[in-house]
Parts: structure tokens; sequence; C-alpha cells
């Protein structure tokens, strides 16, 4: 081997591990929950913090030189706060899907000591330990995007009188998150882990939602006891690469088939070593795991129902992205029609006209009663309905 090479390649490696200790030391301070206890706006010693905590003092202080060298926490005057770096890392982080990933190399971490079960056996550590990987994984790792999908969901056209079927809710927490974002909906989840739904019923107690959001067990793969247009948006994350490639397209499409309005998915690309490395660890984590899109496969899943109007939001820090396809023929909600303003909007959801086609038909006196404009609202809806 050339000598330059080796030099290369070696500081190449000695890199990828300096940076893998160091993300085992901050998953760490995030499992013992240092980013949780240190304050942003004042300061604690080492004594106090240890003693809160009830952690040995030598282990919290030696952290606690980790997280000044990391920018975690700044020193001053014998005390610690958290720095704008850190409050990334702690309950309420405005970055959930970032916490997130935290939480998946925490579990990842698990996984590689089977590694070889998993590679000889087929079998992954969930199997393994009989359900409690996922039954943990689920919701401190899925559920870090709820905030994100509420919010997509909002923006697309979700809004108040309509329902939403989560496929996959976990421990429904993007449920109670769109509850909260859009009031009024009618939610409904499905989770074959009948372990992660009750406690997703326990908390919809908490937040009083119980009368709003609806868990049932069942296979969500098997869509065939719905009829067409069962409910008006059907929601799946995280569902897909745990299908076989060829029961993808099938499930899309009966996902399109028993949504009015449209259908939310999300497709990790597999397209740098980032996605690669997690497509490679999920697989020891999960035996029915089956792998992440590459772009061209994710284009083409879409292209085949051949829908007109569709569009992206990159989640994850930019790893994959959240699908919204809508999919009816003659009907669109009225936050996706181009031309209609916002305060038009909210005058026509007063007296229940939430799509096109609700415009279309509405009548004109009631339109002209709230001032507006009733040529311009309804040239908006033929255009989108009738391109």
């Amino acid at each position: 081997m050339d000598e330059s090479d080796i030099k290369k390649h070696s500081g190449e490696l000695v890199i990828m591990l300096t940076q893998a200790t160091a993300a085992l030391a901050t998953i760490q301070g995030i499992e013992v929950g240092f980013f949780d206890w240190i304050p942003a706006n004042k300061s604690i010693t080492a004594q106090e913090l240890s003693g809160q905590m009830g952690y040995d003092i030598s282990r919290v202080e030696r952290w606690l030189r980790f997280g000044v060298a990391n920018g975690y926490v700044a020193s001053a005057d014998g005390g610690y706060t958290l720095t704008t770096k850190g409050m990334l890392l702690r309950r309420g982080t405005p970055v959930p899907d970032l916490l997130g990933l935290h939480h998946m190399v925490s579990f990842f971490i698990k996984s590689i000591s089977h590694s070889r079960d998993a590679y000889q056996k087929g079998v992954g550590l969930d199997s393994i330990t009989q359900g409690n990987i996922s039954r943990d994984y689920v919701p401190r790792v899925a559920s870090q995007l709820s905030k994100t999908s509420a919010e997509f969901f909002k923006w697309s056209g979700l809004a108040s009188g309509h329902t939403i079927l989560d496929l996959g809710c976990g421990d429904g927490s993007v449920l109670r998150e769109t509850v909260r974002v859009c009031p009024g909906i009618s939610a409904t989840g499905i989770d074959m882990n009948r372990h992660t739904l009750e406690i997703a019923k326990r908390k919809n107690i908490e937040a009083g939602l119980q009368d709003q959001v609806e868990f049932q067990p069942g296979d969500v793969t098997d869509l065939s006891r719905f009829r067409d247009g069962s409910f008006d948006w059907v929601y799946a994350i995280n569902v897909f690469h745990f299908l076989p490639h060829h029961k993808r397209d099938p499930f899309l499409r009966d996902m399109v088939r028993i949504s009015r309005y449209g259908v939310f998915f999300n497709q990790v690309l597999l397209n740098n070593v980032a996605t690669s490395a997690v497509d490679v660890l999920l697989s020891t984590l999960f035996t029915d795991f089956t792998g992440f899109f590459i772009e061209s496969d994710a284009n083409e899943t879409i292209e085949k129902l051949g829908m007109k109007h569709y569009g992206f939001l990159p989640i994850i820090q930019g790893e994959s992205r959240m699908v919204v396809m809508f999919t009816s023929r003659n009907d669109i909600p009225l936050t996706r029609v181009p031309g209609i303003l916002e305060n038009e909007r909210k005058k026509l959801a007063a007296i229940g006209i939430l799509s096109a086609k609700d415009l279309l038909v509405a009548e004109r006196d009631a339109l002209v009663k709230l001032d507006l404009d009733t040529d311009h609202l309804r040239q908006a809806s033929v255009k989108i309905l009738f391109p």
C-alpha cells in the first residue's frame, strides 16, 4: 500500500471515530437528562446538578467538560448554562426531528451487538427482544415528526370538519398534534402494536382528546375493509420501508382509493452515506425492514398513479421528503385553490364552504351577503377543477 494513501485514509478514519465518540457522549447526555436539567437562563454548579439529579459528581463533571468543549454548555464563575446549540437537544426543541435522529442512533447502539444474529438468521433486534425495542422506538423516534406533519396537513388543506386516517399511528402523537393545529377534525389511528396503542389511549385521556382521536388495532397494510372515499385524508409515515417492494404500489393505490381529498406519506431517499448507513442499521433492528427508496423509484411510485397535483416537504433534516398527493378528480380544499385570499377562505369556512366543489354549488345570495366577489371565486375553482 502506498504510504501517502495509508496516511490519508488513516486520518479520515480517526476523524470518523472522533465524531462517533462525540455523538455517543451527546446521546448519553440526552439519555441521562443533562440537556433538560441544565438551565438556559440561569447558572447551575456541578454540585447542584449532581444533587438535583442524584448522580455521581465525578461523572457529572466529566460530562460537563465534554459539554463545554462541544458547545452544548457555557461555563462562567463556576457555574454552567445551556447554550442555544444545547437547547436544540432538550424536550420542547424547535427541531424535534433532530432530537428524534439522536434517539434513533441510541437504538442503533443496542442493535450492533446483535448484528451477527441478524446477518446469519435474518432476525432483527425487535424479534430478539419480543417487541420491546419497537415499543420504545416508535414514540421516541417517529413521534418527533408530529409537529412538522401537522403543519404540513394544515398547509395542504386539512380543515375543521374533515376526517383523517393515520396508518401506523404509533403512540398517536401526530394525531394529537393535528387536532391541536386543526381543531374540529375527526381522527382515526391504526397500529399493529397493541402495547403502543394503550400508551396512545392514555395520552389521549391526559390531553382530553379521547372524543376526537380514535385508535384501532389492526394490519395497517390491509385496507380492504374500508370503502372508497371513507376518509377525507389518509396518512402513512415510516410504513413504506417496511413493505416488500412489490406491495408498495398496491398499498399506495389503496390509500388513494379510500381518500376523498388526498394522501400523505414520506420517502426516505437512499442518496448519501448517512441514509445508506441508516438503511443498514435499521435492517439490524427490524426483521421486516425492506429498505429506503432510491430517488428514481420514489419518483416512479408517484408517476405511476398519474396524479396532477402533489407537493413535497423536506423532513428529517432534509434526509427525507413528505409527499402530499391530491387524489380527488372533482374536488380540492379551498386552501389549495390559487387566487382565493385567506380572508375569503375564512368567510367561506364560516358558512361550511371548505372545498372548490362546495363553492361551485353554493347559493350566490349567500356569497353576496358575505361581501364576496362570486365571479372571481367561482372562476378560481373552475380553473383548478377543470384545467
